[in-house]
């Protein structure tokens, strides 16, 4: 074997390794099948409100007292549209990747049309409760209860907890589909020093 051609199969050997080393996989699809769904709902929960109207003026003859019930709706949610490729961190020597999710959100997803008759007295010489102001008592009641909500975090933590737990489960099945394990993580979960709590990839 000549020098010259023995120099040709050494620079050649560079370029073989290089072809066979095997591409990086494409997420790409696995990417947009994520984000494509927008707002995805993990978790819902009916609250019942009551209302009450009652008049009893001494110069008026009967009572006028009026107990009304509606509910309305509270969903939690995660908005993929927030979602980024770099949110997901594969490992392909180990198959794993970690994925950080945008944080729950809740919101009233709506009410009831109708508000229900739980107890009604009115006095022969009082006036009947019209739908017009049936629909005043559900305007203010929906108003009350939704100082209420935001007074009290325990409607709002539960559902978060909820939704939290069911998108683990739906984004670890997702990733072990296309043979990975994952590892879901929420972007509300960093630390002050911009680290993720390790307790977070249980």
């Amino acid at each position: 074997m000549t020098k010259s051609r023995a120099l040709h199969i050494i620079l050649a050997l560079p370029i073989l390794f290089a072809c066979s080393k095997k591409a990086a996989p494409d997420h790409t699809q696995l990417y947009e099948e994520i984000r494509h769904v927008n707002k995805m709902e993990f978790a819902s929960m009916a609250v019942t409100k009551t209302v009450k109207t009652e008049r009893t003026d001494w110069y008026k003859i009967g009572k006028r007292i009026a107990v009304y019930s509606f509910d309305t709706y509270l969903k939690a949610y995660i908005d993929l549209y927030q979602f980024e490729m770099e949110d997901m961190e594969f490992d392909e020597e180990n198959k794993t990747v970690k994925v950080t999710l945008p944080p729950v959100n809740v919101e009233i997803a709506g009410r009831d049309m109708d508000m229900k008759k739980e107890y009604e007295n009115v006095g022969m010489f009082r006036t009947e409760i019209d739908s017009k102001e049936r629909a005043k008592m559900k305007e203010k009641a929906s108003e009350d209860l939704k100082k209420e909500l935001k007074g009290n975090p325990e409607y709002k933590q539960r559902l978060e907890d909820t939704a939290r737990r069911k998108a683990r489960s739906y984004f670890e099945n997702l990733f072990k589909n296309a043979g990975y394990t994952a590892f879901i993580r929420f972007s509300d979960e960093i630390t002050e020093s911009g680290d993720f709590n390790i307790k977070n990839y249980d």
